[in-house]
This record gives structure tokens, C-alpha cells and sequence, in this order.
């Protein structure tokens, strides 16, 4: 009976590590879209002549799929409470700044006509989907 005790254990710890490394690949994989999106922007057809920018994506959500499977088998809970309001805050004015960009060409007034709206929009939206009843 020890020799089944010590294999469960043994499997619980391979399972942790299997976790982790799970994050450790979404990490790298994620950097590695970013450059790749970032490269796609500069020199049109350098990435995407390779590869789809959907393998990368569904290599994203397939981990994020395993990391959640191996997070709920092992019982391993976040703290959601704990949130960064400063890169949120830094991440909505990139955000800002992107749309602003994206409508370079539009009489400024329209651009800061639809920029309002789709910051808005998300601020409405944010509030809608995680106000707590």
C-alpha cells in the first residue's frame, strides 16, 4: 500500500510541475505572437508566409485549456481580488492611443468623436459583465 501512497504523491508533484511549465510556455508563446504581430506590422508577409497567425492562437488557448484543467484537478486557487490598477490604467491609454493612430487620417474631431465612444463603449461593457447584483 505505500508503493500506491508514494505514487500518488509522485504524480501530484509531476501534475505541479506540469502546471507550471504550462505557464512558463504561455509566457514564451505569448512574447513570441507579440514579436511576431510587432514583425508583421514592420515587414508585411515575413510572418504569415511561414505560418498562420491561428496556429499561434489556438496554441494560446489550447494552453490556457490545459492550465485550467490542471489547476482545478490540483485545487489550486488565484487571488482575484488582487488587481494592478497602474498597468491597466497604462494598458487603457496604449489602448487609446492605438485607436487614435488606427484613425490618423479622419478629421481629428471624428477621431476624438470615435475615440470616446469605443472607450465608452468598453468602460460600459467592463461594468456591465463584472458588476457584482
Amino acid at each position: 500500500m505505500s508503493k500506491f501512497n508514494k505514487y500518488l504523491e509522485n504524480k501530484k508533484d509531476q501534475l505541479t510541475i506540469a502546471y507550471k511549465i504550462c505557464h512558463d510556455i504561455l509566457f514564451i508563446v505569448l512574447i513570441f505572437f507579440f514579436i511576431s504581430l510587432l514583425a508583421e506590422g514592420i515587414l508585411l508577409g515575413i510572418v504569415t508566409n511561414h505560418f498562420s497567425f491561428t496556429r499561434i492562437i489556438v496554441i494560446i488557448f489550447l494552453n490556457i485549456f490545459a492550465i485550467y484543467v490542471l489547476g482545478n484537478y490540483l485545487k489550486i486557487n488565484l487571488n482575484p481580488g488582487k488587481e494592478n490598477k497602474k498597468t491597466a490604467y497604462f494598458l487603457l491609454f496604449v489602448l487609446a492611443l492605438l485607436i487614435f493612430n488606427s484613425l490618423f487620417k479622419l478629421n481629428i474631431f471624428l477621431n476624438l468623436f470615435i475615440l470616446l465612444v469605443v472607450l465608452a463603449t468598453g468602460y460600459f461593457t467592463y461594468k456591465t459583465l463584472l458588476e457584482e447584483s
